[in-house]
């Protein structure tokens, strides 16, 4: 495999929707919206929303195995 750095290929967020575009893209390739240059225009890069972890359940799932008991 071969991991490029992101200075190497590059990507440019769209502003509008959060799409990353590469870095030759004039147009947003999900929303269409016009991308920033990225030549000292003043925009900052998006940070991506955080997500939640999600919740622990409630209760095992059907047809699971029951836990073991406490050790004697």
């Amino acid at each position: 495999m071969c991991f490029r750095p992101d200075s190497v290929g590059g990507v440019n967020t769209c502003p509008e929707c959060g799409q990353l575009n590469p870095s030759i893209a004039v147009n947003c390739i999900k929303c269409g919206a016009e991308l920033p240059n990225g030549e000292g225009d003043g925009t900052e890069p998006v940070a991506a929303p955080a997500v939640a972890a999600p919740a622990a359940p409630s209760a095992p799932a059907p047809g699971a195995p029951a836990s073991p008991g406490a050790p004697k």
